[in-house]
């Protein structure tokens, strides 16, 4: 369950589980993956008490062995908290994501281990670059520069130092007795913009040393389990930690191979976790986003495009698809994310390409 749940699916279906999947999009691939996709648009926004007793009614006619968890409620921390006590939910306890998510207290931690991050304040500054956040917000769309002229003002709203540098993520796992690093990647943004576009893996021995350090600072008495996901700056051989998403991340497709389903299960059953591999090969996973309302025919839909939605109009900013490589070398994978894209410029027609964000960078 998630804003969207296709890679999960996937993964699942591929380690030999039985799926019933519910997001935002119900798009061709995860239908095929699933043996039921029931479709709930509110996990991209707000639930209501409808939104939230129909999805209690539909699980409880499923009635599935797990519930797993990805993006879609942060923004709801009540319902999930009715969904942890209700079913067998591998994941982080209710008070965990609540204190993780909480800017303030993230900031503490971090101080406390003495680990770099950017400064936050709940009242509006005066000088220096800021950025404008929603606490318990996912995806980084919430995200906006700031300055004194911004008509901005949300009930959990803060200030975060802007901080240059490359942003990266970090998939882990946090097992019985130990914190795997599965994968650092570079996090892509929409141009302008601070919403996720996607991720690639990086190879940097430097960086994959440090990240694996600040886990093992910050993570021991976090009361974080099972698969998490950080957000950070890397600058100038410093990692300056941003956020912890707690939860199932979309960066699991960078891994898919490995049985993080499975992996999830067991460390969130105390369960010692098996050895997962380290991937050698550079891959990237691009979201295309419509910069203008757009009629999508599935007939026209390569069937290595991935997140492909059925037929239906897709409204500006709002994702379409997903492009997917994988390679020997970073410019390998982007050789071919860009032949992929000629494709569809062939399929499609320039015109219609010209309005779509790719995001192959």
């Amino acid at each position: 369950m998630s804003q969207s749940a296709r890679i999960y699916a996937e993964m699942a279906k591929r380690e030999g589980f039985e799926v019933l999947a519910i997001d935002a999009f119900a798009d061709i691939d995860t239908l095929a993956a699933a043996e039921k996709v029931w479709r709930l648009p509110a996990l991209c926004k707000q639930l209501n008490a409808a939104d939230a007793k129909a999805l209690i009614n539909k699980l409880d006619a499923w009635q599935p062995d797990f519930v797993l968890v990805g993006s879609g409620f942060e923004a709801n921390a009540e319902y999930y908290a009715s969904l942890y006590k209700r079913y067998a939910l591998p994941g982080n306890a209710p008070e965990v994501i609540e204190q993780v998510k909480n800017p303030f207290w993230l900031k503490a931690h971090c101080v406390r281990h003495r680990v770099v991050t950017p400064e936050v304040v709940s009242q509006a500054p005066q000088n220096g670059r800021w950025l404008y956040k929603i606490a318990g917000q996912s995806g980084g769309a919430h995200v906006r520069d700031w300055n004194k002229a911004s008509a901005l003002n949300a009930a959990n709203g803060y200030w975060q130092a802007f901080q240059s540098g490359l942003p990266v993520g970090a998939l882990f796992v946090v097992s019985k007795n130990s914190i795997t690093l599965i994968g650092v990647h570079a996090l892509k943004q929409r141009p302008g913009m601070y919403t996720y576009a996607g991720a690639s893996r990086l190879h940097d021995e430097k960086l994959t040393q440090a990240m694996q350090e600040l886990l093992d600072l910050v993570v021991p008495d976090s009361g974080l389990v099972g698969i998490n996901s950080l957000d950070a700056i890397w600058q100038d051989g410093r990692l300056h930690v941003l956020e912890i998403n707690p939860r199932l991340s979309a960066s699991m497709r960078l891994y898919a191979e490995l049985p993080l389903i499975q992996t999830q299960l067991s460390s969130c059953q105390g369960m010692e976790i098996l050895e997962l591999n380290v991937y050698k090969t550079h891959a990237s996973h691009c979201i295309a986003y419509a910069k203008q309302t757009l009629e999508i025919n599935q007939a026209e839909l390569p069937t290595w495009l991935e997140d492909r939605p059925e037929n239906r109009t897709i409204e500006r900013g709002e994702p379409i698809c997903s492009l997917y490589a994988e390679g020997p070398s970073k410019d390998a994978v982007q050789q071919i994310l860009q032949d992929k894209k000629t494709q569809l410029e062939k399929l499609w027609g320039i015109y219609v390409c010209e309005h779509i964000e790719f995001n192959i960078h």
